[in-house]
């Protein structure tokens, strides 16, 4: 079926992906850009403040308790909206309640409150994730992963929108606990959108999946522990050299120089419409060209990319020379992740999807949580220029195992 560039993205599934994906990416934002801001503006040194990845540690072993969430059905809500919804609505219900305890903690006087409550939300968006990407597998026909892909990622830069761009700005007027009650006003408003004004449901029929091993035993048994390597090592590396500079980016602005305006302009603006731009390009990318053309050529451009930071600190904080670095590291970026998660999603057996997705993302999470979490120790050690030329380094094996599986393992062998 030959599907246009605009007719893929037109239908009310890829809607409804589209929603989920902005309540997925307002609380990652809220942690990874709007608290590491707080925090730098609040002069916590720059080594704690790269400690705080380590609250990511959720969307790292969200795998562990993912089958509980794929098999356990929550009584009398399951009846009513089903397996995927009636999770989402309870995760939602918490998230927007840790979110306003976050906002009312004072990193300046209690770091550690600061810290759990930043935990506590992450666990929350992680359950989040789990559902919001099982439904997404279930509801979308295989044609249309890279279109759900895409809306997921354009969704989730929304979001950054509104938990980047929306907080700072909200923050000249409110202060930091109003502007945190605010971000979980607009959640509740899309958890009332996604789950009872969006009516479409997952066509996965229900049965009786076995032991909760059950989706890793079926993972592992389609593969061999060669492919398996390769394939664990290939989403550990692809976006490793990319997640350890955006770590620290936020930060990065700040100390040379840019006021929380500039930022939010720049970086939560237009950088996020710059991320869109590259997540549209990379979900028709994966249609026309396969998934793994559109990997390799992605992943080329986020290596590339983290070198417009080096350049940008030898400038110094030039405005126009920072719309310039955020449009090449954010088009770069929202190419290779539509690409990546249509990768991750097809590798996904349906009936365990909500499982096996959260593994697959979990081992990439480990290098965005454990891995960039010295990130701080290493700009105070090296400085800023060498930390960037480091992390581009660190995107190089991910392509290098792109290569590989081009000639020797095609995407057709991994498939379920």
């Amino acid at each position: 079926m030959n599907i246009g560039f605009l007719n893929i993205y037109y239908s009310k599934k890829i809607f409804l992906v589209f929603v989920m994906g902005i309540a997925s990416g307002i609380p990652l934002y809220m942690i990874l850009s709007t608290l590491f801001i707080w925090l730098t503006r609040e002069n916590i040194d720059i080594s704690t403040v790269g400690l705080f990845a380590l609250t990511q540690i959720p969307w790292s072993l969200k795998f562990t308790w993912a089958p509980f969430i794929d098999s356990y059905k929550i009584p009398i809500l399951y009846n009513y909206l089903g397996q995927r919804k009636s999770w989402l609505l309870i995760t939602q219900i918490l998230l927007i309640f840790s979110l306003i305890l976050l906002g009312f903690s004072n990193p300046a006087e209690n770091l550690i409150l600061t810290a759990s409550f930043a935990l506590l939300t992450a666990f929350f968006s992680a359950n989040q994730d789990i559902i919001i990407d099982a439904f997404r597998i279930e509801i979308l026909e295989d044609e249309l992963q890279g279109a759900g892909a895409a809306a997921t990622q354009f969704g989730y830069r929304v979001g950054g929108i509104i938990a980047g761009a929306g907080s700072l700005y909200l923050k000249s007027i409110f202060s930091w606990s109003q502007v945190f009650v605010s971000i979980a006003i607009i959640i509740l408003f899309l958890m009332i959108l996604s789950i009872f004004v969006l009516k479409t449901n997952s066509h996965r029929k229900q049965k009786n999946q076995g032991s909760l091993l059950a989706p890793f035993k079926e993972f592992i048994s389609r593969n061999s522990i060669k492919n398996l390597i390769v394939i664990l090592f290939f989403i550990f590396f692809f976006k490793f050299g990319d997640v350890v500079a955006g770590i620290m980016a936020n930060p990065f602005y700040v100390k040379i120089g840019f006021s929380n305006i500039d930022i939010a302009n720049a970086s939560k603006i237009f950088g996020v419409l710059m991320t869109l731009l590259g997540v549209f390009s990379g979900g028709y990318l994966v249609k026309k060209i396969g998934l793994i053309n559109s990997l390799i050529i992605s992943g080329f451009f986020q290596i590339v990319s983290n070198l417009l930071y080096v350049l940008l600190n030898s400038v110094g904080p030039d405005f126009n020379f920072l719309l310039i670095t955020i449009a090449g590291e954010n088009y770069s970026g929202g190419l290779g992740s539509a690409a990546f998660v249509a990768y991750l999603s097809v590798l996904c057996k349906k009936e365990y999807s909500g499982t096996q997705y959260a593994l697959l993302s979990s081992v990439m999470g480990i290098a965005r949580t454990f891995l960039s979490s010295p990130s701080g120790f290493i700009v105070e050690s090296l400085g800023w220029s060498y930390f960037f030329v480091l992390s581009t380094i660190f995107g190089l094996p991910g392509l290098i195992i792109l290569f590989w599986m081009k000639r020797r393992f095609p995407i057709k062998m991994q498939i379920p």
